[in-house]
């Protein structure tokens, strides 16, 4: 009797692989059907004094609680916080975030003067004799978004230099109806000037000098296009952003054309005041004439991107910081980077929520070592 012949080698293995294969293709059907990728820890959302959610900006402005800048004190349309109102920013995910400045219910407090600053009532236009001011001028990183007023650099600032028995107050005109380096000398001259300072500080961004995804750059997509592989990747901790140290990042935003760019250019990053286009360094220059005029000093303060910052890894923006660095030196302009005292930080350990990367008071803190002697030397004695 013949015994049969065995399976060779090459069936089974194709038969093994052709299941591999429909195994494969029924997982990434259900992961098309059912895997709906988690948002990242800590959405923002609003909420009125008495926790009336608030949708959005056309939502605020219907309760009276953003107001637009007069059309004769701003180079574009722009909308400030009301005079008077309070309101909450708030972040899901609290119990999971595990952030000391939020309240039980993963809010921090805003509220807004009669001079549409997040700041002090008790601080008006008249200066008491004998009180120096520091006016600090910026976007949501000098309004010290999502944390406290009491733990951004700002409020720190005043803190430090007081403990040295200096009668110095600081005057938080942060993200007050501008957001944009020529927006900041709009309000220079129009509205933060009245407050009579003595040293104007004025904190720069990166996503003030060019195009961005918001708070950070993000490069081409890194989707294969299978969510089994993506899945897969995203477990492995593949990290949306990073950008190849290859590429000059600075000098490929720099010359995005203002049409094709997606969602890089817009209403908070116009094509027109960033960097590239000169409108930032001829603001600086009209910023320090004012301060000449009126007898003041002026600082200019650098802070990075929140990303691309730790051990071993790759910060893209370098250049950038080092253009900035020479227009200053080159036009006697007092400039600081914040960015060596961030540096070596993980970018996480910075941010007030994945879902928000905005400073949060560990990176208001470090800053605040290299801000405060830079502001204690443009002070008189």
């Amino acid at each position: 009797m013949r015994s049969p012949k065995p399976t060779s080698f090459a069936r089974r293995f194709a038969l093994a692989l052709a299941m591999v294969l429909f195994s494969l293709g029924l997982v990434e059907e259900a992961l098309r059907l059912l895997w709906l990728p988690r948002p990242p820890l800590g959405q923002l959302s609003y909420a009125t004094a008495d926790g009336q959610p608030v949708a959005d900006l056309a939502a605020a402005a219907k309760l009276g609680f953003v107001v637009p800048v007069p059309p004769d004190q701003t180079p574009r349309p722009r909308y400030m916080f009301a005079a008077g109102k309070q309101f909450y920013l708030c972040y899901s995910d609290a119990e999971r975030l595990r952030a000391d400045w939020l309240d039980a219910a993963g809010r921090v407090p805003v509220r807004i003067n009669a001079f549409h600053l997040r700041e002090r009532e008790s601080i008006g236009l008249e200066k008491p004799a004998g009180e120096q001011r520091i006016v600090c001028i910026g976007d949501s990183f000098t309004f010290c978004w999502g944390v406290p007023e009491e733990r951004g650099w700002v409020r720190l600032l005043e803190e430090r230099v007081r403990q040295d028995g200096r009668d110095v107050r600081t005057v938080n005109c942060g993200a007050a109806g501008a957001i944009c380096v020529d927006e900041y000398e709009w309000g220079l001259r129009h509205r933060f000037g009245k407050f009579a300072p003595d040293v104007v500080l004025v904190t720069l961004c990166l996503n003030d000098l060019i195009p961005s995804s918001g708070l950070f750059v993000q490069g081409p997509s890194a989707s294969t296009g299978f969510r089994t592989m993506d899945l897969a990747l995203a477990v492995l901790g593949r990290d949306p952003l990073y950008l190849d140290p290859s590429v000059d990042w600075v000098g490929l935003l720099h010359n995005l054309p203002q049409e094709g760019a997606g969602q890089l250019y817009g209403p908070d990053k116009p094509y027109e005041a960033m960097w590239g286009r000169g409108v930032p360094q001829r603001s600086l220059l009209a910023m320090q004439a004012w301060c000449n005029e009126h007898n003041c000093k002026l600082g200019i303060i650098l802070w990075p991107f929140l990303q691309g910052l730790g051990p071993t890894r790759h910060y893209p923006f370098a250049s950038l910081h080092e253009q900035v660095s020479k227009f200053c030196k080159d036009n006697n302009l007092q400039f600081l980077d914040v960015l060596p005292a961030l540096a070596g930080t993980p970018a996480e350990a910075l941010w007030v929520s994945p879902a928000d990367m905005h400073a949060n008071p560990t990176a208001h803190k470090l800053a605040l070592e290299r801000i405060l002697p830079f502001a204690q030397s443009l002070l008189s004695p």
